[in-house]
């Protein structure tokens, strides 16, 4: 059984702080508060124009205002703003001036600023490489509820993450952070999950468990646990009745988004099982039917996979 190419990837460098709620403001309100100074409006201008939410995206716009609530001290700004720096949308990327902003968010607890301090540290941006600092910051992070940051400690926990290091293997503690990051619908986290019941490591053995957690994050999406899950039809686990069409339809879909262990699957199960034309046929009729039902009935942003 291939592994969770989940495990391989933590969130990325980083997103900007999610918006206010909208039943707290719209552009329009927020443009005539702004104009007097008020620092929350900045923010949500900010980032509305950061996702393109309800204006077109701008990334210059976004890391104008955020500059100017950051500098009236609103800690999501200031995150926001390490972000801009952090990425290079809307200035010239400069981890230096990312990490300055997102001590300041830090220093006045701001989870997700937290998170992003553990990320420079695991990865070297702007600082020396200190997975121990890193893992310090997330746990801070996490005990927040921030999302990224109890995926990356369920992921370093599993996988000895960005550190070759199997001392760093705890499953017990992998199994907590991401149940909580998966109940936040962590895509990531749900399939690591489901890994991690598969195997019975941190978690009693439960073969549903892991195909409920397969599932879920597979119908969203995750290429990780659309490969594991298709892996449970092609061999009838967790009394599923062997199905090889629904087998290649999830390789398929785990192969169109580059996951290597989807392609191997994919190609796998067309050169060992004899598929008919009829049954590829409504394979890849099931493909297109997912990418349709996709299209018209998006999730909202994934906390574990940001864009």
């Amino acid at each position: 059984m291939s592994t969770s190419s989940a495990g391989l990837v933590l969130a990325l460098w980083l997103l900007p702080v999610p918006p206010l709620s909208a039943d707290q403001w719209t552009v329009d309100t927020a443009r005539a508060a702004a104009a007097k100074g008020d620092a929350r409006a900045e923010c949500y201008l900010a980032q509305c124009y950061a996702k393109g939410q309800d204006v077109p995206r701008n990334y210059d716009k976004a890391a104008e205002y955020f500059r100017q609530a950051a500098e009236q001290g609103n800690a999501r700004a200031q995150a926001g703003l390490g972000s801009c720096y952090a990425r290079g949308e809307g200035v010239k990327q400069d981890y230096g001036q990312a990490l300055k902003w997102y001590h300041q968010a830090a220093a006045q607890g701001d989870a997700l600023a937290e998170y992003c301090l553990g990320y420079a540290f695991a990865h070297g941006k702007g600082v020396p490489k200190d997975m121990d600092a890193a893992i310090g910051w997330w746990q801070k992070s996490a005990e927040q509820g921030e999302v990224y940051a109890q995926n990356a400690l369920g992921q370093l926990y599993c996988y000895g993450e960005h550190t070759g290091d199997t001392n760093r293997i705890n499953y017990a503690a992998s199994a907590k952070w991401l149940r909580k990051a998966a109940d936040q619908g962590s895509l990531p986290a749900m399939s690591t999950l489901g890994y991690l019941y598969a195997n019975g490591w941190g978690v009693k053995g439960d073969s549903q468990e892991a195909l409920k957690w397969y599932r879920r994050a597979a119908e969203q999406g995750d290429p990780a646990a659309q490969d594991s899950l298709g892996l449970m039809y092609e061999n009838g686990n967790a009394g599923l009745p062997i199905d090889l069409v629904q087998a290649y339809k999830w390789f398929r879909l785990s192969e169109e988004q580059g996951n290597p262990f989807g392609r191997h699957d994919a190609i796998e199960i067309e050169l060992h099982h004899v598929l008919t034309p009829e049954q590829t046929r409504e394979a890849e009729r099931l493909v297109v039917e997912y990418h349709m039902r996709m299209a018209t009935n998006r999730p909202g942003d994934n906390p574990g996979t940001p864009n």
